[in-house]
């Protein structure tokens, strides 16, 4: 994140100045932190709601099934956005906005009323398409709605927005989970509502008050299908996405298999005394139905709110070096963080803390110049279309993190009662990936 003056100059108010965005810029950030709310307070429960037993208010599935779910549904999540992106500039975003969010609301609503795993499969798929309609025209309004003078700030805007959803949103469902399971989901749904009275203040922005001609891409002139075809021709692309899809295999393990190691191997009860020694109140909040100890939630929550704390500083820093090299590092990092949660929670849910703060680290590092990157490597006047391909590494890192968390958290952590395996696996696949980053810079600098 780039950190750039808002300074305001009133007299000469355009959407050219460096500060200036209009009002769409506003709804959407607001319209996004509701999203994130409603998206990272579920899934970040989803692992224990899914493998929690019936009469303990969850679904009762085993791992692989869980596993199942939380690999498939994102991974067509952020696939499906490559065709519905084109469904905002043919409909109009405000009735895509509209659409996304009539889907949504029930959906979120009825997770917690259905039980089974092809019902509860059925509708979070109805939720993910909702999504995958709203993420594309988010992200199209942002950069519509700013220009070259305030396009790093605007969507430095746009990421921290991300974050106070991811770390807000997961806080106010573990404490609902205290009351019912139900209430997490009915508050997802609320939070999606919210976005209906938004969308009255939403404005259809235009491309003239953006993006210059040359970087605007009309669908008519080329199909969705003619873009694949032409992204799948640059074989190092294409070898880039299949690396950094290892790299957010691994990532995601962070949402999809601590809070289960949490629940089930780390003792938070010396952690959750201290915090009682401050506030009694604070540790009966965040110990809710969870038999003294910490509820997972709130461990998983620090890396959200390290991040807002932290990144403005770290991407500051990353600045003085070469993309690739801080790419490595940070994969580097994260494998370390592995390590550390698997082998070294000598300290219980202090040491898991640590753990995560270290993970949030790497994933500073790494996701920003994942995406730099390939600005920087990729034939410039196909920016666009690369980046946005980009995100197709993410959808197939979801659904190798569902199917390996499920494998490795059921058999090696569970059945063979080794969790220390299982992370050491997934440190030794984050090694791999920064491994095969640096044979892929010097082997194919010049291949397209």
């Amino acid at each position: 994140m780039t950190s750039i003056s808002t300074t305001i100059n009133t007299q000469t108010e355009t959407p050219q100045n460096r500060g200036y965005f209009p009002s769409s810029f506003y709804v959407a950030n607001v319209m996004e932190i509701f999203e994130r709310l409603a998206w990272y307070g579920f899934f970040t429960l989803s692992s224990l709601y899914m493998t929690n037993s019936v009469s303990q208010g969850g679904l009762g599935l085993s791992d692989a099934e869980r596993g199942t779910i939380q690999g498939v549904i994102p991974f067509l999540l952020y696939l499906l956005p490559v065709f519905t992106g084109a469904l905002g500039d043919r409909f109009g975003y405000k009735h895509m906005f509209f659409l996304a969010f009539s889907i949504m609301t029930p959906g979120y609503y009825l997770l917690g009323q259905v039980s089974g795993f092809w019902p509860f499969f059925a509708v979070l798929l109805f939720v993910a398409i909702g999504a995958a309609i709203f993420k594309p025209l988010v992200v199209a309004t942002v950069s519509r709605s700013t220009n070259d003078g305030n396009r790093a700030l605007g969507f430095g805007i746009f990421y921290t927005m991300i974050n106070v959803g991811g770390f807000v949103g997961p806080i106010v469902a573990g404490l609902v989970k205290g009351i019912s399971w139900d209430w997490v989901f009915s508050v997802a749904a609320c939070w999606i509502a919210v976005n209906f009275l938004l969308l009255l203040f939403y404005r259809e922005p235009r491309i003239a008050d953006s993006m210059p001609a040359s970087q605007s891409r009309s669908r008519s002139d080329q199909s969705v299908f003619s873009d694949i075809a032409q992204v799948l021709k640059n074989r190092r692309f294409v070898v880039y996405l299949l690396l950094m899809s290892g790299f957010w295999a691994c990532y995601n393990q962070l949402f999809l298999t601590l809070p289960l190691y949490l629940r089930d191997f780390v003792d938070t009860a010396p952690l959750l005394a201290w915090v009682e020694s401050f506030s009694p109140s604070v540790a009966g909040a965040i110990s809710e139905g969870s038999q003294g100890q910490i509820s997972p939630e709130f461990i998983t929550a620090f890396n959200f709110g390290s991040i807002l704390i932290l990144q403005i500083g770290i991407s500051q820093l990353s600045k003085r070096f070469a993309s690739l090299q801080v790419l490595i590092s940070g994969t580097c990092v994260m494998a370390a963080s592995f390590l550390w949660m698997g082998f070294g929670p000598a300290i219980g849910g202090a040491g898991i803390v640590l753990a995560v703060i270290a993970f949030s680290v790497g994933e500073m590092l790494t996701s920003p110049k994942s995406q730099e990157y390939v600005a920087e490597s990729m034939p410039s006047a196909q920016a666009a279309l690369f980046m946005g391909y980009y995100f197709l590494s993410m959808a197939l890192g979801f659904l190798a993190a569902g199917l390996l968390s499920g494998w490795g958290y059921g058999y090696v952590a569970k059945t063979l009662g080794r969790p220390d395996w299982m992370w050491g696996g997934f440190a030794a696949l984050s090694v791999c990936c920064a491994c095969a980053l640096l044979w892929y810079h010097r082997r194919l600098p010049k291949i397209t």
